[in-house]
């Protein structure tokens, strides 16, 4: 599944910067039409011309007053949109076809028009457009990480946002050089991206920092945009198809301020309404989300006229969101992507070691051998070979990956495991249950963890830190999480059960997250408690992992006590002749 989701997010990303990227470094001929259309002022009006005498439009029969029709979307582009600040290439000799309504008549004309100057660069100079190419590249691979590392419904309306952040004024210009069809797949997308991408951004701030929509006024809001959001992609796609009137800017304009200052509304309810902690860790993305919004509506409204150079600057400083979206994500864990992260690390190494060692080897067997079978026995003996190794050293990679990119969290495993592997020569009752609570307390940085043993038909805290172990209440044995570990003897997702089991625990200060549980034979004779960590994200599984192993081994101390307690009491009973 995860390759079938790189597949589409790597292949949708590229096929966006393919389309947008060539043609901002591209200067086709411009197009001579001697036509415009003549501007009522209406918010829809028909394409009314204006003909110049003499001209390749008025040497084609086209007249002054004339209301085009019949036109195609890259036709359009050419007759309809230079008088709208649009400025489309041109490859000589193309055919251009449309027709008038006159004397009661459908008249069909098709001509061919003469060339002018190349069309001007969209952003300025061929620096400018690589800087907002690699902005707009900036963008992607944060979308595709989030998708790949946190698959969700909030991650993926992140990357649809990345996708459709795509400049695509020097598209809609330079393209117009391809025939009808082409012009449609190329400009479509990007012009439709650029008109919804509002209201997708607004959609994720509701969302963000996770894909569950809680009820209140969150999901009425949610459930508000999406309908909104739904019907302007509607009307964004009808616009985009249709070929028989000029629409007026405004309203576009207007939608995509309203959207702006609602993404800034709910972004900065949302920082009122959460704890200082969950706050301090929101900010950056909270600022990232604003400032990106606000410079990406400057961008559209200022791309006309005199003001253009001031939408590249705009455009150009849209890179901080995704810079500091970045650094929400990596440094304060906004979106917790840090077990996925090593994994697709050691994935990416793997699998660009094992298809450059492969195509190494099928070049020297095709260059060097003759024999076709020895070429492929050679290819699938390598193959092979390399499967063995990098199963084998797939986890001495994920170790250093994990050292190298996330060193806290690999020092706090690495001495779990120790503490684990250490709890065989444990003496006392006390060290033991400090090595399950303390440790992963002060080593995991986590809010809070607890012990409970069983005395008679409950299960009481035996120790704790991060709670008041008298104020959690004990839990007898037919609670759900007693019962839920009984059945499973397993590891347990607290945030999976009822939200009632949580509530003793968030009285005293943060609910758990996990429980792990101590079997002693077929007898749960205690089970552990963990929190989340004190920067707000949940346990990863290499984390959960770490502390099953911890209370595996503590289980099998406890029993070693017992029974070198019980060794020593039939020795003092058969010394004594009791």
């Amino acid at each position: 599944m995860r390759i079938f989701r790189a597949f589409i997010a790597i292949g949708v990303a590229a096929f966006y910067f393919l389309v947008f990227a060539p043609p901002m470094f591209m200067s086709p001929s411009r197009i001579n039409t001697g036509l415009e259309v003549i501007k009522t002022g209406a918010l829809i009006q028909p394409n009314i011309v204006r003909v110049s005498p003499g001209s390749p439009a008025y040497r084609a029969g086209l007249r002054t007053g004339d209301v085009l029709g019949c036109l195609n979307s890259r036709d359009y582009a050419l007759l309809i949109l230079p008088a709208l600040g649009n400025v489309p290439g041109y490859a000589a000799g193309t055919q251009i076809s449309t027709c008038v309504h006159r004397d009661g008549v459908i008249k069909r004309i098709t001509f061919v028009a003469d060339v002018g100057p190349p069309v001007p660069n969209a952003y300025g100079t061929k620096a400018l457009s690589a800087l907002r190419a690699l902005v707009v590249l900036v963008f992607y691979i944060t979308g595709i990480a989030l998708v790949l590392a946190r698959p969700g419904l909030m991650t993926w309306l992140f990357y649809v946002y990345c996708l459709w952040n795509a400049p695509s004024l020097a598209a809609d210009q330079v393209w117009s050089i391809l025939s009808p069809p082409f012009y449609l797949i190329a400009t479509a997308p990007l012009d439709f991206g650029v008109s919804a991408a509002g209201a997708v951004l607004l959609v994720f701030s509701i969302l963000v920092p996770d894909s569950r929509v809680t009820h209140g006024w969150r999901r009425i809001a949610f459930n508000l945009v999406a309908a909104l959001a739904i019907a302007g992609m509607l009307l964004t796609v009808i616009n985009t198809l249709q070929t028989k009137a000029v629409i007026s800017q405004i309203p576009v304009n207007f939608v995509d301020e309203a959207f702006t200052v609602l993404t800034a509304i709910v972004i900065v309810s949302r920082l009122f309404a959460m704890e200082h902690d969950e706050r301090a860790r929101f900010g950056w993305a909270a600022f990232a989300i604003i400032f990106g919004v606000v410079m990406n509506d400057l961008r559209n409204v200022l791309a006309q006229g005199d003001t253009r150079w001031l939408s590249v600057v705009a455009g150009d400083l849209t890179v901080v969101m995704p810079l500091a979206l970045m650094y929400a994500i990596g440094k304060r864990h906004v979106i917790d992507v840090r077990f996925v992260i090593s994994r697709t690390v050691v994935y990416a190494i793997l699998t660009t070691v094992l298809v450059g060692v492969i195509g190494a080897v099928d070049w020297l067997t095709s260059s060097y051998l003759s024999e076709v079978r020895v070429a492929m026995v050679i290819d699938a003996a390598v193959t092979i070979a390399l499967a063995f190794v990098f199963h084998r050293i797939y986890g001495w990679m994920e170790s250093v990956v994990d050292f190298v990119l996330f060193r806290r969290k690999y020092n706090a495993e690495t001495y779990l495991r120790r503490v684990a592997h250490s709890l065989t020569f444990a003496q006392s009752e006390e060290a033991i249950d400090n090595a399950i609570v303390g440790d992963p307390y002060l080593k995991l940085d986590l809010t809070a963890a607890a012990l409970y043993g069983v005395a008679g038909h409950t299960y009481t805290v035996r120790h704790a830190r991060g709670w008041d172990a008298a104020a959690v209440p004990p839990l007898d044995r037919d609670h759900d999480l007693v019962r839920f570990m009984l059945a499973e003897r397993a590891k347990i997702d607290v945030g999976d059960l009822n939200a009632h089991l949580s509530e003793p625990f968030r009285a005293n200060g943060g609910a758990p997250t996990v429980a792990v549980p101590l079997f002693q034979g077929n007898h749960l004779t205690s089970f552990a408690v963990y929190g989340i960590h004190r920067d707000g994200t949940k346990l990863d599984p290499d984390e959960v992992e770490t502390l099953e192993h911890l209370c595996a081994a503590a289980a099998q101390a406890y029993t070693g006590l017992e029974l070198a307690k019980y060794k020593d009491r039939a020795a003092v009973a058969l010394a004594t002749g009791a």
